[in-house]
């Protein structure tokens, strides 16, 4: 079995320091920044900007971003693990992936991977060839400057583009805008007040193709990977956007309101409709204290069942997207690239992605236990500030650049792709693989083990850690009580079991175990334990099922759906008895009445009551015989109740 949690990431992780240490940790800071206000959007911008490949995107965030909660990013964070850049949650793995990029950013895919030399000498100088001005030196020379402006130095000279202006011009302060924008929206770092010389560079000519949302994806991993070491108050760059909409599409915790969506300025170009964050246009705020809601969300996600997420939020493989009606088009247009297993590469940083770890997210069948890929700790390492001596990131990633060319080129070249069709059994196997192999509970038990080995006492109960806290607290935990009842319930259920196989000679008297048994493993089923039998729901053929050539190629099924459910999973385990048994109108009807099923070769058996009244009638000429009646009953006198107390 592979342990999915390594002691280099973990012993500074955040989950090692709430679960492990009993650490009270604060909410991260959120380095996410609107631009609506402070740049405002010039129409002449426009044609400028549509060769670059970000003209969805811009559309989007040039409005203006939804309210963003601190409080739930940072819940999610505690639960990012490097090992595999997923977060583990007790419905098993999730991750943002490239999917996610092309639907709620609109960004491309495909293009040339954002990767350039870095080095900073003479940095002012290229600024003033390329924008006109640079930002002024320090007045200390000694004093080491970092390589880029200050945001506020950008609004106060490139805040509006002077009318009249010149293509040059215009093109120009196109250049500054879109500099200013990725900087604070894709591209954010812990810090959020610079935006660095390098993204600026990577815009020195307009037109070129890079693969914008691969970059996006990778500087977010890169930026889970740092925050969740982090246990001070500092904060948390990358796209928070992406993560937002990600988490409240899928995940019940933290998901706001959403009210009456702003009007989108709809027009001819079709590149300008809205993506799929447009759903979240306008959301409530949080206005609680962010240390109390994440305190919350960190018990939700500790009770979080896999019936309450929302895997496919933009429409099975039949209606994919149809749900909004005027989606942009380069939202789907790069699906194909969807489920690539490639490096993703932004500058220093270079993250795997590894969409066939969260296949459930995608209806499809889920491996278990998925291939494992080491994400390489040294390349975790790297970073523009610690490495200040490697400047030349594509020959120092050549690998890793050549890598993910030839994943763009096999996508191509690779015509229709066959896939399995998600299976319950399979995705329960995986997850009861996934349980036993990692740290999914951040909040401690409320109890000891050693509490139901003696009777409850309630004047010690009172004084247990959990209680005091609770007294003291502001709100109780549900999550404390319920992994104790889930961890004590499936350790019980494991105890009966081993009863029941060392008594297989006397059938009878353990057929009740055996249903007590079941119905201890359905119970923990219910919490979350995914232990034991659980039922797989009968095949559906999907309603208006599309003919092969509607369907996209990479969804082409490598079997019907009737034979893929019946189909037995690899990974399913060895069934537990019978299979359950479902409850049928006739049940409520006969209630009460045990039916008992007799055949001809056996003797009639008779029920415990009846042998006790020994009214059952028999074979022998004997008992055909006719009995005489029960003598009658004396009338007993009720006597009147005493009152008061005996002397």
């Amino acid at each position: 079995m592979v342990w999915l949690l390594d002691d280099y990431y973990d012993r500074e992780h955040r989950a090692y320091h709430i679960a492990d240490l009993g650490k009270v940790l604060e909410p991260l800071k959120i380095r996410y920044h609107g631009t609506m206000r402070d740049m405002p959007y010039d129409e002449r911008y426009t044609e400028h900007i549509e060769p670059t490949g970000l003209l969805p995107f811009i559309s989007l965030v040039s409005r203006g971003p939804p309210n963003m909660n601190a409080a739930t990013i940072t819940a999610l964070v505690d639960r990012w693990r490097p090992e595999t850049h997923t977060f583990y949650l007790r419905v098993g793995e999730m991750t943002p992936t490239l999917q996610d990029v092309s639907m709620i950013l609109g960004l491309p895919i495909q293009g040339e991977p954002l990767c350039m030399n870095t080095a900073s000498d003479g940095w002012r100088e290229q600024m003033e060839n390329l924008i006109g001005m640079a930002p002024p030196e320090p007045p200390n020379k000694k004093d080491r400057a970092p390589a880029g402006a200050n945001y506020k130095w950008i609004k106060d000279h490139f805040a509006e583009c002077p009318i009249g202006a010149d293509r040059d011009t215009v093109r120009t302060y196109t250049r500054v805008y879109l500099w200013y924008v990725i900087s604070r929206t894709l591209f954010a770092d812990s810090g959020g007040k610079l935006a660095h010389w390098c993204w600026l560079k990577a815009l020195t000519v307009l037109e070129h193709k890079w693969s914008w949302g691969t970059a996006a994806l990778a500087y977010l991993y890169r930026q889970l990977d740092d925050a969740c070491r982090r246990t001070g108050t500092m904060g948390i760059g990358g796209c928070q956007l992406l993560l937002s909409v990600w988490s409240w599409e899928r995940l019940p915790v933290g998901r706001p309101r959403v009210f009456n969506k702003r009007p989108w300025p709809h027009s001819e170009n079709l590149n300008r409709e809205p993506t799929w964050a447009y759903q979240w246009d306008t959301v409530s705020e949080m206005t609680n204290d962010p240390a109390v809601m994440y305190k919350q969300y960190t018990e939700e996600l500790d009770t979080l069942t896999s019936e309450q997420v929302d895997w496919e939020p933009y429409g099975n493989m039949y209606h994919f997207g149809t749900a909004m009606g005027d989606l942009n088009p380069k939202c789907l247009e790069e699906a194909c690239f969807w489920r690539m297993r490639c490096p993703l590469i932004c500058m220093w940083a270079v993250e795997y992605h590894m969409p066939h770890r969260v296949m459930r997210q995608f209806g499809l069948y889920q491996e278990c236990p998925p291939d494992w890929q080491d994400t390489d700790r040294a390349l975790h390492r790297l970073d523009r500030k610690q490495q200040r001596k490697i400047q030349n990131w594509p020959d120092h990633h050549r690998n890793h650049v050549t890598a993910f060319e030839h994943c763009l080129d096999a996508v191509r070249n690779g015509g229709h792709v066959e896939v399995t069709p998600y299976d319950d059994i399979a995705f329960n196997d995986y997850l009861r693989w996934f349980l036993d192999s990692t740290r999914i509970e951040l909040v401690n038990r409320a109890y000891e083990e050693e509490m139901l080995d003696e009777s409850i006492v309630f004047d010690e109960v009172v004084q247990s850690q959990y209680d005091r806290l609770v007294r003291g607290g502001r709100s109780t935990s549900i999550a404390s009580s319920l992994n104790f009842v889930r961890s004590e319930i499936k350790k019980h259920a494991e105890e009966c079991e081993i009863v029941w196989d060392n008594s297989l000679k006397d059938e009878n008297a353990s057929s009740p175990l055996r249903n007590f048994v079941k119905k201890l493993r359905r119970l923990g089923n219910l919490l979350g334990c995914r232990d034991g039998e659980i039922a797989t729901p009968s095949p559906s053929p999907p309603e208006d099922e599309p003919d092969d050539s509607q369907i996209p190629d990479d969804t082409i099924l490598s079997q019907a759906k009737e034979q893929a459910h019946a189909a037995r999973s690899a990974y399913m385990l060895k069934p537990r008895g019978k299979g359950s048994n479902r409850y049928t109108p006739e049940d409520y009807v006969n209630r009460g009445k045990k039916v008992v099923v007799e055949s001809d070769e056996e003797p009639p058996r008779r029920s415990a009551l009846r042998r006790m009244r020994n009214d059952e009638p028999s074979s022998s000429e004997e008992e055909e015989e006719e009995r005489p009646p029960p003598p009658p009953r004396r009338a007993v006198r009720k006597q009147p109740a005493r009152r008061g107390r005996r002397s």
